[in-house]
């Protein structure tokens, strides 16, 4: 497999995330009605608010050097005791089932060591196959998870520590 790789965002990338949210919001249409827009998209705020607050960063995920996905952290925590919260999580369909998603999600982790919280949709099939996979290739395995119901919505809580990455002696 080509290398995977993660490209922080910055203030101009941002229409890239707003762009790419439009095929997350389709995957969720699988489980969740989600209406399009007179235009024919999806009718979503942009998010410039959410990724310029100082707790949020994106990041771009890369295949070599094509655009594969994005994730964005930030500090919209349920448990205040918790650090991060992954607050999206996107790869696109043509790079499923090849470990990016997994190599992506172990980038992040080893740049953001602390107590961590990600949840998705309960009725999200896709995210429920893949969360468990991703944790134990990320070697965490006391990850605590629950039913939770966040923003009116029923969801999978995952709250796990990501270490410190060791550095060699």
């Amino acid at each position: 497999m080509t290398a995977v790789t993660l490209r922080a965002v910055d203030r101009a990338q941002w229409p890239t995330i707003d762009n790419l949210l439009q095929f997350y919001h389709y995957e969720l249409s699988a489980w969740y009605p989600i209406p399009f827009a007179a235009d024919g998209r999806y009718a979503i705020p942009a998010k410039a608010a959410y990724l310029g607050l100082p707790g949020t960063q994106a990041w771009l995920i890369l295949v070599g050097d094509e655009l594969a996905g994005f994730a964005v952290i930030d500090d919209e925590l349920q448990d205040p005791r918790r650090d991060l919260n992954l607050g999206y999580f996107f790869v696109a369909r043509r790079f499923r089932g090849r470990g990016v998603g997994a190599a992506a999600f172990g980038g992040l982790l080893a740049r953001y060591p602390g107590q961590w919280e990600l949840y998705y949709l309960a009725r999200n099939q896709a995210a429920a196959a893949f969360w468990p996979k991703a944790f134990r290739r990320a070697g965490l395995h006391d990850v605590v998870t629950s039913a939770e119901s966040v923003d009116g919505e029923a969801c999978v809580m995952n709250r796990f520590e990501a270490p410190t990455p060791s550095t060699p002696a």
